[in-house]
C-alpha cells in the first residue's frame, strides 16, 4: 500500500527544487527503477525523477517486444512484493509484464516523476558542492544529491564483430530494441543465436515464415518450461491477497531449495539431476532425428551457460521449414556466410546475440571523489558491495549491479532498493551530505563472493557471466534469502555517513 504520508512532487523538465528535499535521480524505468521509486516515496523522499532513455517505461520489458517474448520465472515470483497482479498463466508474455509495470507506476502515482526520452550519458560528483552533475544526450544538465542507477545487465545489445549491420542488404535487427515493423509471414528468416530470445523467436517464426535458418555457434541445454494457463478458478483464488502471497511463497521456496543445494557446483546432487533432466528432454524430444541430436547436444555442463526453458523449441526445429546451420562467419554486403562457407539468402536477419552483460554501465561515465572514473576503478572487473555500492562514489547506488544476478531477481532488487533508500534516509536525518560503503567492507565482501565462485560451473566455459579476464562478475552464488538478510542487517555497519 502506498505510504499516505508521502506527498507527490510534480516537477517540470529535468530540474528539481533543492528546497523540496534531497534530490535523487533514478536512471532507468524497469523493475529496478520502479522499486527504487516506490521505496523512496514510502520513505517520504519524494523529490526524485525517473530518467528513462526509451519512449516509455518498462526497461527490458518495453524494449524486448519481439514475437514470443516471455518471462522464464513464474509470474507470481516475478512480481513486486508490494503489488500483486491478475496473471493469466504461469509464465507471462512480454505484453503482460509490461502492462503490470505500467499498472504499478500508476497505482503508486509514480508517473509524475517519470521522464522518458531522457538518455543519461554521465554523472559527475563534485567534492566541492557534494552534488552529482547529470548530463543527457541532448546536452541538458541537471544536479542531484544522489543517483540510483537501474540500467541492469540487459540494456546494451551485443553485436558480434563479424556482423556488419551497415552493409547488409536485407532487413537486420537485434531483439532489443525490437523493430515492430519486422514481419515473418512468408519470409526467409535467419536467427543468429541459441539463447532464450532466439529460442522464443524461432518457435514463433516457424509457424508463419517461408523458412527459418538458425545459425548456431554452440548448442544450449534446454529444459521443459511446462507453461500453463490458469483456470478461472485459479485466477479467482489468486486475486485474494493471502492466496497470492501463498503462491509467491511456494514458488520462492522452490527456487531457494534448489539454490541451497548448490546447482552451480559440478557433481552436486542438484547439478547432476538438472543435467539428467536436460539430457532426457533432448533425447525424448529428438527421438528419430539423430542428425539434430548430434547438432543440439551441448559441449558444456548444464549451468555453465544459462539453460533455456522452452516447451516448443525442439518441436519447431523439426518442422520442414526450419534448418540448423553452422555459426555465422560474416555478414556483409553479399549476405550471410556461415562457418562452412555457404551463403544464405534471407529476407530478415534477427540478431538474438544477447547483451554486453559483464560490461556494467558501459554506456555511462560515472565519476566519484577526486574525479575518479568508475570504469577505471574496476579495471574491467566490475565489483560492488551487495551489487549496490562502490567506495569512492558517495551517494551512488546500483540495482542489479555486479554479482547480483539470480533467479529470484525481483525480491533481490527490492532488497537493494531498500538498502539504497534507507542509506539516503539516514543521511538526510543526520543532516549529512554523503553516504558510501567502507573500502574494507567492500573488499572483504568481494573476496568472499569470488571464493565461493571459484570452481563453480560458471567458470568452466566462456559465457555472459564473465568479464574478459574470466572473473565471474554477474552471478550471486548464494540464496536470495541470504542476500535479502545481508541487505537488511549489514547496512549500518557497512556504510559511513559524513
Amino acid at each position: 500500500m502506498q505510504d499516505a504520508s508521502a506527498t507527490s512532487v510534480r516537477p517540470t523538465g529535468l530540474s528539481l527544487d533543492r528546497a523540496a528535499g534531497l534530490r535523487v535521480a533514478i536512471i532507468g524505468a524497469g523493475f529496478s527503477g520502479i522499486a527504487a521509486a516506490y521505496y523512496l516515496k514510502r520513505a517520504n523522499l519524494t523529490n526524485f525523477l525517473i530518467l528513462e532513455r526509451s519512449s516509455a517505461a518498462g526497461g527490458t520489458w518495453h524494449d524486448n517486444s519481439y514475437p514470443g517474448a516471455e518471462v522464464d520465472v513464474p509470474c507470481h515470483l516475478y512480481s513486486f512484493t508490494f503489488n500483486q497482479n491478475d496473471w493469466t498463466q504461469r509464465y507471462s508474455s512480454q505484453a503482460d509484464v509490461k502492462r503490470y509495470l505500467d499498472k504499478t507506476i500508476d497505482e503508486f502515482d509514480l508517473r509524475a516523476h517519470l521522464r522518458c526520452d531522457a538518455t543519461v550519458v554521465s554523472a559527475e560528483w563534485s567534492d566541492e558542492t557534494k552534488l552529482y552533475k547529470v548530463a543527457f544526450a541532448d546536452g541538458r544538465i541537471a544536479e542531484f544529491e544522489a543517483v540510483i542507477c537501474c540500467v541492469g545487465i540487459f540494456s546494451v545489445p551485443l553485436i558480434p564483430r563479424e556482423i556488419d549491420v551497415a552493409s547488409y542488404p536485407g532487413v537486420v535487427c537485434h531483439t532489443s530494441p525490437w523493430n515492430k515493423d519486422v514481419r515473418f509471414e512468408g519470409m526467409r528468416v535467419g536467427v543468429v543465436g541459441t539463447g532464450s530470445s532466439a529460442v522464443q523467436i524461432v518457435a514463433e517464426a516457424a509457424k508463419v515464415a517461408r523458412s527459418v535458418t538458425v545459425f548456431q555457434r554452440s548448442a544450449n541445454w534446454v529444459v521443459p518450461k511446462r507453461n500453463r494457463t490458469f483456470t478461472a478458478a485459479q485466477q479467482a483464488r489468486y486475486r485474494k491477497a493471502w492466496q497470492y502471497r501463498f503462491k509467491w511463497l511456494k514458488e520462492y521456496l522452490r527456487y531457494e531449495r534448489i539454490k541451497f543445494m548448490n546447482p552451480d557446483r559440478l557433481g552436486s546432487r542438484t547439478n547432476v539431476r538438472m543435467q539428467a533432466i536436460a539430457e532426457n528432454y533432448l533425447k525424448r524430444s529428438l527421438a528419430g532425428r539423430g542428425d539434430l541430436l548430434v547438432k543440439l547436444t551441448p559441449d558444456h555442463p548444464i549451468g555453465a551457460k544459462r539453460a533455456v526453458a522452452s516447451d516448443d523449441y525442439y518441436a519447431a526445429l523439426q518442422k520442414p521449414n526450419v534448418v540448423v546451420a553452422p555459426a555465422v562467419k560474416r555478414v556483409d554486403a553479399d549476405g550471410v556466410c556461415d562457418a562452412e562457407g555457404r551463403r544464405h539468402h534471407l529476407d530478415v536477419l534477427v540478431l538474438a546475440t544477447g547483451f554486453r552483460t559483464a560490461d556494467y554501465l558501459s554506456k555511462l561515465r560515472i565519476s566519484g571523489r577526486d574525479g575518479v572514473d568508475l570504469h577505471e576503478t574496476w579495471h574491467g572487473e566490475p565489483a560492488a558491495f551487495l551489487g549496490t555500492c562502490v567506495p569512492g562514489f558517495p551517494n551512488f547506488f546500483m540495482l542489479y549491479g555486479p554479482n547480483s544476478n539470480s533467479g529470484t531477481l525481483v525480491l533481490m532488487l527490492e532488497a537493494q532498493a531498500r538498502f539504497a533508500v534507507d542509506s539516503l534516509a539516514e543521511m538526510a536525518r543526520s543532516n549529512a551530505s554523503t553516504v558510501e560503503v567502507k573500502a574494507s567492507v567492500f573488499e572483504k565482501f568481494n573476496r568472499w563472493v569470488q571464493k565461493k565462485l571459484e570452481g563453480s560451473v560458471y567458470a568452466t566455459t566462456r559465457n555472459y557471466y564473465q568479464a574478459s579476464s574470466g572473473r565471474v562478475v554477474t552471478q550471486w552464488p548464494f540464496t536470495a534469502t541470504r542476500f535479502w538478510w545481508m541487505c537488511r542487517t549489514q547496512r549500518r555497519s557497512a556504510m559511513k555517513i559524513s
